[in-house]
């Protein structure tokens, strides 16, 4: 198998949208200074579409003004570039403007059982990054396409495996792709969130993972991570 091969252009469709560098300089409220954060979309009126946006660090953001017109989708994650307008606002710790915002792939973790596991697929891919923020497993990921077919990705916990869980409480996920027999032509990068709050429990403030990927070359790898939550 083909190891994959990532294009010199940068081919995420989420980046793509900021055409203008990112800059994390904090020295005052100038316009000209703008943040780019992945976020939590948190509705405040559902009914008008007015929200509030959550970042890993737990740092909320009241949008008071936009560039970019956005419909939200509550409780998904964006990649949002931002302006900060003021300190404390309300409940809020920050108003910002939006200067740009894209919805990232939002899922939940699902069972891998015998009736979905052909649409679960196995195909090779690539995790570059995997981090926990607010409630949500957060990966960075870069597979093989031929641009014809869509991919479909998942993170599963596979009940044909008889140990998902060890002596110890850590749990086993699988961070699965199917690539729907498209060609494998370029690499292509992009990003998807899982939302890890069903797997809290009360006596617990913490879970431990062990994140499976089958990679380029049959290679298994295995990825530990911990999801803070008290």
């Amino acid at each position: 198998m083909k190891k994959i091969r990532y294009s010199l252009i940068l081919v995420i469709s989420l980046i793509a949208i900021f055409t203008f560098n990112s800059c994390n300089n904090d020295d005052g409220y100038s316009l000209g200074n703008y943040r780019l954060d992945i976020a939590t979309v948190n509705a405040i009126d559902s009914t008008s579409g007015t929200f509030y946006l959550t970042l890993d660090n737990g740092s909320t953001l009241l949008p008071v003004a936009s560039d970019s017109y956005y419909k939200p989708q509550f409780n998904k994650r964006v990649i949002v570039n931002y302006t900060l307008l003021s300190d404390k606002t309300g409940v809020y710790d920050h108003a910002i403007k939006i200067n740009a915002i894209q919805d990232i792939l939002t899922k939940e973790v699902i069972d891998l059982t015998s009736e979905n596991e052909k649409e679960i697929g196995k195909d090779p891919i690539k995790i570059l990054d995997l981090w926990t923020g607010d409630h949500f497993l957060n990966i960075h990921f870069g597979y093989n396409t031929g641009g014809e077919k869509i991919h479909v990705i998942n993170l599963v916990r596979n009940k044909l495996d008889k140990v998902t869980t060890t002596p110890n409480g850590t749990i086993a996920l699988e961070f699965r792709h199917n690539a729907n027999g498209d060609p494998q032509r370029y690499g292509t990068k992009n990003y998807v969130a899982f939302d890890l709050r069903p797997f809290q429990t009360e006596n617990r403030d913490s879970i431990h993972f062990i994140i499976k990927v089958f990679d380029f070359n049959d290679e298994t790898k295995e990825y530990p991570i911990t999801y803070k939550y008290k």
